[in-house]
């Protein structure tokens, strides 16, 4: 997370800016919140902040120009749906939702870097045409 949010700051721009304040502000919270309940039922308190940080990056996929914000949004989503299911399903395996709820954020962090890369090349690519 830390490389991650070293490159989204160094190339990023505005919105690589934001992505930092978004993911520090919900590492901050979440090590309380982890803290608060047991992978044995719903984490309530875990729940909130993922919901609160899909709420944030779901802002800056709106006021973003850029498609990696979309795909950051959509991973974060697919974390917020594991409590869900844990919701519905009462019987849901506390290993399964542990995994799946940390599961995304290995691709969360692999689109931000490939995206704003992705981003700055067709920067380039446009301000040198071929």
């Amino acid at each position: 997370m830390l490389l991650t949010c070293a490159f989204a700051l160094a190339f990023g721009g505005r919105d690589g800016r934001r992505f930092v304040v978004i993911s520090v502000a919900a590492v901050l919270f979440t090590i309380p919140a982890q803290l608060a309940g047991s992978w044995q039922a719903t984490q309530y308190w875990l729940m909130t902040v993922d919901l609160l940080t899909f709420v944030a990056l779901l802002w800056l996929m709106l006021q973003s120009h850029r498609y990696w914000p979309v795909w950051v949004s959509a991973c974060q989503l697919m974390t917020l749906l594991s409590h869900v299911a844990t919701l519905l399903l009462q019987s849901f395996s506390d290993r399964i939702y542990e995994g799946l709820n940390t599961v995304w954020i290995i691709p969360l962090m692999l689109f931000t870097i490939i995206g704003i890369e992705l981003d700055r090349k067709s920067l380039h690519d446009r301000a040198y045409p071929a």
